[in-house]
């Protein structure tokens, strides 16, 4: 009895230790493979058939399944302090995004986040914030494009947050204006030059937030989701911390990996994704 009286105590012993080697290697594996957030991209709030359009109904059908089955919308800010300090995330994370700066995201949306405890990133096209035509051509811009002044109240109070689409770089070589085809260099072009154009078009986009909201430029979606090495290295130094293209998948992001938060991935959202189905798409990997 004595032998038996031993075995269990140190089987007992091995056991709490294996239990804590487990957690310890769980922890760990946890910091390697950094926290899954899943990016949704939205664009225009309101009715039509394109495939950047979903319907206020839709919309709110989406946002009301996230919150009921534990989703939480995170920030720009929320994601740049858990990697560069470890402050947690909430469970289940996700990042609402909206492209372009149509009036319908304040319209249509913002009401509907604000209902359901959500929050979004709205990444404004400098050049067109508050015009209704498209300054290079004349052209009606539409949907309807909001001024930034009219988002502020929306960004003051947490609902949204305004960053970047470039100023005036979300451009296709077919638009005929500069042939560029969005952040991506030209056929040829001396690296300095290069920069040079990023570097301004951002400082315009810096100083354009900066005078109508008073906030700083840290985050920037690339138009058609192009981007290559030179681009991101000139945005880096600018001081943006975050970037997003529109490669569909999950992102990783880890603490004290600051380059886990540039090129993040992101879903892009219609009008034909039910509930159901929006709930099916964040669950893959």
């Amino acid at each position: 009895m004595e032998w038996v009286r031993f075995s269990s105590g140190r089987v007992r012993r091995l056991l709490c230790v294996l239990g804590l080697a487990l957690l310890l290697c769980a922890f760990l594996s946890g910091r390697r493979c950094g926290v899954r957030l899943p990016v949704l991209m939205y664009h225009h709030i309101g009715e039509g058939t394109s495939d950047m359009t979903v319907s206020p109904e839709r919309f709110e059908e989406q946002m009301a399944a996230l919150a009921e089955n534990g989703w939480h919308s995170v920030t720009i800010p929320q994601l740049t302090a858990f990697v560069d300090h470890g402050v947690p995330l909430p469970s289940k994370p996700v990042l609402i995004t909206f492209d372009d700066g149509y009036a319908s995201n304040l319209e249509f949306a913002a009401p509907v986040l604000e209902r359901y405890g959500m929050s979004a990133v709205i990444f404004v096209i400098g050049i067109n914030a508050g015009r209704d035509t498209y300054l290079h051509t004349g052209e009606p811009l539409l949907p309807e494009r909001f001024a930034l002044e009219d988002a502020a109240a929306l960004c003051d109070s947490g609902v949204l947050d305004i960053q970047s689409h470039t100023f005036d770089l979300h451009q296709l070589d077919r638009y005929g204006i500069s042939g560029r085809n969005g952040v991506l260099p030209l056929p040829g072009e001396p690296e300095e030059d290069y920069r040079r154009v990023l570097a301004e078009d951002f400082r315009k986009e810096q100083a354009l937030f900066a005078g109508h909201l008073g906030t700083a430029v840290t985050a920037l979606a690339y138009p058609f989701g192009l981007c290559c090495d030179g681009a991101e290295e000139v945005f880096s130094g600018l001081g943006v911390r975050v970037t997003f293209t529109t490669t569909p998948g999950i992102n990783r992001i880890r603490r004290n990996a600051p380059e886990t938060l540039h090129r993040l991935c992101r879903y892009t959202i219609t009008d034909r994704m039910a509930a159901g189905d929006l709930l099916w798409l964040l669950k893959k990997d």
